[in-house]
């Protein structure tokens, strides 16, 4: 698509927006630097834009936020901020996830080393889905048990330690629907 730029300064007055979606727009050089949100937002599909999450800058999602998809394409790694996180500067770059979703897909991070940081506090999360991801490795210990949804696929590090025989599979062994697909890039 060639979009190249969104009026994101004007985002917090779409109060009826529920539904976002501004994916593979790789000529958009928007990187949402004040995160302001619309305050009623409760689908948010984004990534694959010019610049890269990790060079957004702090981000404040709306508490009404239930599914959150993030398309990492270039983007290297999600900086997710701890819930306890009172840094609250422009020159930080991090996600502050709200309590509220019920739905993680985070797909194509190349660099994302780990997701044990940043998503403790998520205790309403139903479905983490996590696709090529090849250098994930660590994972939230905490949330797992809580998970009716746990999604692997293209992330030969954490596929290995979600195996039978794997740090992981005696937390996760027991969640509903459960698929670690042993396809995978390496």
């Amino acid at each position: 698509m060639n979009l190249k730029s969104f009026p994101d300064e004007h985002l917090q007055s779409l109060t009826s927006l529920e539904y976002m979606w501004i994916s593979y727009c790789p000529s958009m050089d928007n990187s949402f630097p004040c995160g302001l949100w619309p305050p009623n937002l409760s689908n948010l599909s984004i990534g694959s834009l010019k610049k890269p999450i990790s060079e957004w800058g702090q981000q404040n999602f709306p508490t009404t936020l239930v599914t959150l998809i993030l398309y990492g394409e270039n983007s290297g790694a999600i900086p997710f901020a701890k819930a306890d996180d009172t840094r609250n500067t422009a020159t930080t770059s991090s996600f502050l996830l709200p309590p509220s979703l019920t739905y993680l897909y985070i797909s194509d991070f190349m660099d994302m080393e780990s997701l044990s940081m940043g998503l403790q506090h998520l205790t309403c999360l139903e479905e983490l889905v996590i696709i090529s991801c090849p250098n994930l490795k660590d994972l939230p210990v905490t949330l797992l048990p809580s998970l009716s949804r746990f999604w692997v696929n293209y992330c030969p590090k954490l596929r290995k330690k979600c195996s039978r025989k794997g740090k992981y599979w005696p937390i996760i062994s027991q969640i509903p629907d459960l698929d670690i697909l042993k396809a995978g890039r390496t």
